[in-house]
């Protein structure tokens, strides 16, 4: 049976129980598996008898933690943010995206300022498949709390109750009169020098979650194995990933190929020697890491399958491409060269005793 179909029999779905005892919720397993079936489809597989193409999937939950965010209106209309998470991976560009869809305004009028921790609301750590979610949810409602700023003041200027008022586009408008509107600049402007008003500055908080998020990815390797000296040589390799949503799509991309760049290699060479507790190849010509130069192009497609959590459905995107990478490049050099491998790095020194023992030679 073909890798990706013996995955759509014996698929994880929504309410199936987690290794956790938990249940799972929103799940893109089977539109994962879907999409790297049909990439695959469109590929030619390698026919050369020492070349083979392998296929693995993995899950990683995703966390959500508690952060805080500010959001200051300037007279001019800008926006600035203050977080106090750190950039990763282009967080500051995500960040100033979701300010700019809640306020109908350019990119280039938001500014993201991060400060330390005596400056900026408080924010847990800055690290992988986290980060943008754990924000996003503060920086939601720190937007939200703009416009409900925003609105209360419109109301009382307009000469209605603030329930009749809503935020749309760059200004608040009455629901039932679009004619009746009052751009968010002249909010600003006017309450700055306006009797028991005065700046317009929004604060968000968001709470951890209890919910672990599933992230499912799905890999495919195709490699070439030298049955003379066990070398394998990565031909192409190309990742799906579910990402819940991505706000932008470029950033989530590079961030699910540059997590995966190493791992093909690292299943290759990487491996700590160590003698009486002491690392024995600490250096990095010792440790002979791959560089860029021995890496495939990593395809990468998204898949978008709401996670069905606040803001906007996001999921992880950084660490779940770490789980199948390693299982990719082992079933595909099974499927090279018939020789299963269940320990790493695989080295061409591992592969070849394989290789020979496969054969009976010594």
């Amino acid at each position: 049976m073909a890798p990706i179909d013996f995955r759509l029999k014996n698929i994880a779905e929504k309410g199936d129980s987690t290794m956790m005892g938990t249940s799972y919720g929103d799940i893109g397993f089977r539109e994962t598996l879907e999409r790297m079936k049909k990439y695959l489809a469109e590929r030619e597989a390698p026919k050369a008898r020492n070349c083979g193409r392998g296929v693995a999937a993995g899950l990683w939950f995703t966390v959500c933690l508690g952060s805080a965010a500010h959001v200051n209106v300037n007279v001019d209309g800008s926006i600035a943010l203050v977080v106090g998470s750190t950039d990763v991976s282009g967080t500051r560009t995500t960040f100033a995206q979701m300010v700019a869809e809640e306020f109908g305004i350019p990119l280039s009028q938001v500014t993201v300022v991060t400060g330390d921790t005596e400056t900026a609301p408080f924010s847990m750590i800055s690290a992988g498949s986290m980060t943008t979610r754990s924000m996003g949810k503060a920086i939601y409602r720190a937007c939200q709390d703009v416009k409900e700023q925003a609105c209360q003041r419109a109301a009382r200027k307009l000469g209605v109750d603030p329930e009749d008022v809503e935020y749309k586009g760059r200004g608040v408008r009455v629901k039932e009169k679009p004619d009746a509107y009052v751009p968010l600049t002249a909010l600003v402007e006017e309450n700055l020098m306006s009797p028991h008003a005065g700046p317009i500055t929004g604060r968000g908080a968001g709470e951890m979650l209890p919910e672990l998020t599933p992230v499912l990815a799905v890999h495919a390797a195709e490699v070439e194995v030298d049955e003379e000296t066990g070398k394998v040589k990565v031909l192409s390799y190309a990742a799906a990933q579910d990402a819940g949503l991505a706000i932008n799509p470029a950033l989530v991309e590079g961030q699910m190929q540059v997590s995966e760049v190493p791992d093909p290699m690292r299943a290759l060479t990487e491996h700590c020697v160590f003698s009486e507790g002491v690392m024995e190849n600490a250096s990095l010509p010792d440790y002979r890491m791959r560089t860029a130069a021995d890496a495939p192009f990593i395809d990468a497609m998204l898949v978008e399958v709401s996670s069905g959590l606040p803001p906007y459905g996001m999921r992880g995107v950084g660490e779940p491409p770490l789980v199948p990478a390693l299982a990719a490049m082992a079933n595909a050099i099974q499927s090279a060269v018939g020789v299963r491998l269940t320990e790493l790095p695989m080295t061409p020194e591992a592969v070849l005793e394989k290789i020979k023992g496969k054969s009976g030679k010594t």
